[in-house]
């Protein structure tokens, strides 16, 4: 029996191999494939492909990280600043925005434990992703969906996941992985969650003291939030608040005055609410700009310290 045939269709955005790229396939329904150098992550973004939801991979000789988000644009940008061993990005993702959390959670969670099979995960991706919870028909559509994005990769110079790496290459993961310490107080913090008590003291170690009632949170795995919900008496006392940024490996810590803000029906601006728990406030923390999206009050001015790790 004969395979089927098919069309593929490329789209190179400065006219040649060496810039943005969109690659799509007549058997792949609306599946869409974004390939571009480090260099040209912005011209990717202007293509408004990166405001859909979807999964990236940032690519090296040898090495993947795989990572998924509902806006594609804000976690590449974050990743130019946060990492920089990636040379290539490649985006999957629709052309008609048909993807879910569901959806990409899937992706993501493939994507990883194959990068892991064939040794070029990078060890920044610490975990498994999210637990995918795609009933068994909709995981019937998107393996077919991987399948033909495994297939377009190749076809475009990009077999990181199609074969198993050399000996010298496998080796060199090995190495690499074999320096991952879960005892090391950074790559626990590269965990984020659970570490509260380890981020104040590395904060201390580092000369940002944490004091007064505080709060702590992890970027979220969009990449999009961080997501806080104090008691609303925390607005009467000194407020310390912690976020660790894992994509970038960093620690902000922020001080709020007792008595400095307030809640929005208090009058004038002011923090939300929880509509279900109001006697918890609401905060949807920008990783860029530090404002709250729901208030839109920002708390960069109550910054007191940065720390990598």
């Amino acid at each position: 029996m004969c395979a089927q045939a098919k069309t593929i269709n490329m789209l190179l955005y400065s006219g040649g191999l060496q810039g943005v790229i969109s690659v799509e396939d007549s058997s792949w329904n609306a599946g869409e494939l974004y390939s571009a150098p480090r260099e040209s992550v912005r011209e990717l973004i202007e293509t408004g492909a990166c405001d859909r939801y979807g999964v990236y991979l940032l690519l090296s000789r040898d090495r993947v990280y795989v990572g998924q988000s509902s806006d594609l644009a804000r976690r590449l940008t974050q990743h130019m600043a946060g990492k920089d061993w990636w040379t290539n990005a490649v985006v999957l993702t629709t052309k008609d925005d048909s993807l879910g959390h569901t959806d990409i959670d899937w992706l993501e969670s493939e994507l990883i434990e194959r990068a892991r099979f064939v040794g070029r995960l990078d060890c920044d991706n610490v975990q498994r992703g999210n637990p995918t919870k795609v009933d068994r028909f909709r995981e019937v559509t998107l393996s077919q969906y991987l399948d033909e994005a495994l297939f377009l990769m190749e076809f475009i110079g990009i077999p990181v996941f199609a074969s198993k790496p050399s000996p010298r290459d496998r080796a060199r993961t090995l190495a690499d992985n074999a320096r991952i310490d879960v005892t090391d107080t950074r790559n626990r913090l590269a965990f984020g969650k659970r570490a509260k008590g380890l981020a104040v003291e590395y904060l201390g170690e580092h000369g940002v003291e944490v004091t007064g009632s505080c709060n702590y949170a992890v970027l979220s795995e969009s990449g999009s939030d961080f997501f806080i919900n104090p008691t609303v008496t925390k607005l009467e006392s000194d407020w310390s608040i912690v976020l660790n940024d894992t994509s970038r490996r960093m620690l902000l810590a922020f001080m709020v005055p007792a008595n400095t803000l307030r809640l929005a029906e208090d009058g004038g601006v002011g923090l939300m609410r929880r509509a279900d728990k109001p006697q918890y406030i609401d905060l949807h923390i920008d990783p860029v700009n530090l404002r709250d999206r729901r208030s839109r009050i920002d708390f960069s001015s109550y910054i007191v310290g940065r720390v990598t790790y």
